[in-house]
């Protein structure tokens, strides 16, 4: 089961990339589908005999059957919530799209340590000087960035 949201993501490909990357990061084991708690299933582990299929094909079949089980449970517990969950997502791709711009005047008798560490300042809060213009009595600076969002950690997952 692929479920595509309206954003064209597929969470399906996500989730198989990242568990492959942490399966051959990790050496591959197998997965527990119970409920039971992290110390039982290291555990009860099951272990691979040594004739058992160990084929790429066999693991991503029976990593694709493990997440269509992990998908099932997601949706059961995300589906009330889907309405919120959606807009929260809306919202959150927008701000792909978004500048933030801050205008600050800093004194015309400012040295350059202090212009300087005025910038690094805001820096420090992501804010880029894009501009700075000489206005009667004052330097005008404009910086950009991009709103903050939890859609930028999506780069750091393998295959994105």
């Amino acid at each position: 089961m692929t479920i595509r949201h309206y954003t064209g993501f597929s969470l399906k490909m996500a989730i198989t990339t990242a568990a492959c990357a942490l399966a051959v990061t990790l050496g591959i084991s197998a997965c527990s589908d119970s409920d039971t708690a992290p110390e039982e299933q290291a555990q009860s582990a099951p272990t691979v005999a040594p004739e058992a299929d160990l084929s790429l094909d066999t693991v991503l079949d029976n990593l694709n059957e493990q997440l269509d089980k992990a998908s099932d449970h997601v949706q059961e517990a995300v589906g009330p919530h889907a309405d919120q969950l959606q807009s929260k997502t809306k919202e959150e791709v927008e701000k792909l799209f978004r500048w933030e711009y801050k205008v600050m005047d800093l004194p015309a008798n400012v040295t350059a340590e202090q212009m300087e560490s005025r910038l690094s300042q805001v820096g420090e809060d992501g804010w880029e000087c894009s501009s700075i213009v000489s206005v009667p009595n004052a330097f005008r600076v404009t910086c950009k960035r991009k709103p903050p969002s939890a859609l930028a950690y999506l780069k750091y997952i393998p295959g994105l």
